[in-house]
């Protein structure tokens, strides 16, 4: 994945690598005279992201004191020169190396800062100045010994930062696992409390243990559902897009006694597949060799909209009939995993196979409907009874043909699966969720737990590390400032200076260490 960072508005100079404090000498040895080598200073954004690439001119070299007294002598550049310019290039400076001249003016044991201002052609805003600071000594008897005195205060002060950007990493480590703490909590209380609303109890303290055993209960119920709930035993080996499946697989019905009676009424249609296309009804058979019986949808006529029960005339009732009469179509349930399908589709394939089929309770109510619904003359359509017996749609009742077999000899339509089915599963699926938001905030509390001890340790061995570096800078300070107190001015053409002034630079230095 690439990133194209886009920098705000330039408004400073900076270098690439921030260099350690300078520190130079009154000599002619070029190598105790270098102020900076091999920098390059470049134009940035307040982030520090490179903001100048369209930006050219000049940088200005000088050096000040932060001495307030006027008369204070500043070192000079080589060439008895007290500025010097580079060249900005599309936002970047490159300084090979900058050095003062030899026995250059300054006051022993001073400190200075470089000024690296920027100018350019056209200045979107004002460009902040660069400000590099530097010791200045003529002691020759101490310059090494400064030299080695700061270049260990800069790596003492190098020490400092690792040792705050630990404290940090461990304050944002410790914030981090706080949250995480936070968030598994309060997941765990609000899957508990839904557990605790939907009647399930989960024993205090909670136990791993108990909420496997409740997973594997309510999963001991859902598996002894399915086993006794009714499923049509026909197999399908068709598949497509324009195959809707076999007859028995479309519906379900949730009586036993009408699933019974209506699968009995289409046992020559229950394993007939149902097409969309006649193309694909074609080929079925075709593959098949005729094995196969088909029925595509589009082969298929109905009539428009839902007749009313006989016995019903403009939404009055002709007479109160017995045995509950009910189109068998009405039962018909269809299943989640037919929902792809336009119920309407499946609703034209029943009424093309069902018809006006009334389903009654027993034989008796049966015929003494037909018998009431004739007399006004209206014709009745084929009625089934809840006990097995079927009055034809002429009339005919009584025989063999006329009684189902016994429910074991016929493919019959499944049944649907209970609403405690459904609600177990959902139960199910809440303690699962449940038991993984516990295990998540017991290994995220056990895990804070261990790096409390591990970051006091830290904390604890870092802030020791940090005293003993604090001492250390308050020594190299003392030793700094003991240093600098033998004066030696080197100014243009005078290297002495009256002893009454060199008292009054000593007692100067030694009041204000802290500048070093």
């Amino acid at each position: 994945i690439s990133v194209n960072v886009v920098a705000n508005e330039p408004i400073k100079l900076e270098p690439d690598c921030q260099p350690q404090t300078p520190i130079v000498f009154y000599c002619t040895d070029i190598a105790n005279r270098i102020l900076v080598e091999n920098m390059t200073l470049k134009i940035t954004d307040q982030f520090g992201n490179p903001a100048g690439q369209d930006l050219n001119g000049k940088v200005f070299i000088s050096i000040k004191s932060p001495e307030v007294e006027r008369n204070t002598s500043v070192p000079l550049f080589e060439g008895k020169t007290s500025t010097k310019e580079m060249s900005l290039k599309e936002g970047n400076a490159h300084i090979d190396s900058l050095v003062i001249m030899e026995n250059s003016p300054g006051e022993n044991g001073n400190r200075y800062i470089l000024l690296f201002r920027p100018e350019v052609t056209l200045p979107p805003t004002s460009l902040s100045t660069f400000e590099l600071p530097f010791h200045f000594y003529n002691d020759a008897e101490n310059r090494q010994k400064m030299f080695e005195l700061m270049k260990k205060k800069d790596e003492l002060n190098d020490d400092v930062q690792i040792c705050n950007k630990v404290l940090d990493s461990i304050s944002k480590q410790k914030d981090l696992l706080e949250n995480e703490v936070k968030d598994t909590t309060e997941k765990e209380l609000s899957l508990r409390n839904e557990l605790n609303r939907r009647g399930v109890k989960i024993e205090h303290p909670i136990s791993i243990t108990h909420i496997q055993g409740c997973q594997k209960q309510k999963t001991s119920e859902v598996e002894r559902i399915e086993k006794i709930c009714r499923v049509c035993s026909i197999s399908n080996s068709f598949s497509g897009p324009d195959v809707l499946g076999m007859v028995g697989q479309l519906a379900l019905v949730a009586d036993d006694d009408a699933a019974w009676v209506i699968s009995w009424h289409l046992q020559g249609d229950m394993d007939c597949l149902i097409t969309t296309t006649t193309a694909a009804a074609q080929k079925i058979y075709n593959d098949t060799r005729g094995s196969q019986q088909v029925m595509p949808l589009d082969g298929i006529l109905v009539q428009r909209g839902n007749r009313p029960l006989p016995h019903i005339r403009n939404s009055r009732e002709l007479f109160n009939p017995p045995g509950n009469p009910i189109f068998a179509k009405d039962l018909l349930i269809y299943p989640d995993k037919q929902q792809s399908c336009d119920p309407d589709k499946l609703g034209k394939v029943f009424k093309n196979l069902l018809g006006d089929t009334i389903l009654m309770d027993d034989l008796n109510s049966a015929t003494n409907y037909r018998k009431a619904v004739v007399e006004r003359d209206i014709q009745c359509p084929t009625i089934l009874t809840r006990k097995g017996e079927m009055v034809s749609a002429r009339g005919k009742f009584g025989g063999a043909q006329n009684r189902a077999p016994s429910v074991d000899k016929l493919k019959v339509f499944g049944a649907p699966l209970p609403q405690r089915y459904y609600i177990l599963k959902e139960e199910i699926d809440l303690v699962c969720r449940y038991r993984t938001a516990v295990e998540e905030k017991e290994k995220v509390e056990k895990d804070y737990k261990d790096r409390r001890v591990k970051w006091f340790d830290e904390l604890f061995q870092n802030n020791s590390k940090k005293d003993e570096i604090t001492k250390e800078l308050q020594e190299i300070e003392r030793e700094l400032a003991s240093a600098s107190v033998r004066p030696e001015k080197r100014a243009s053409g005078n290297s002495e200076e009256s002893p009454g002034i060199a008292i009054k630079r000593a007692r100067k230095s030694m009041e204000n260490p802290e500048m070093f």
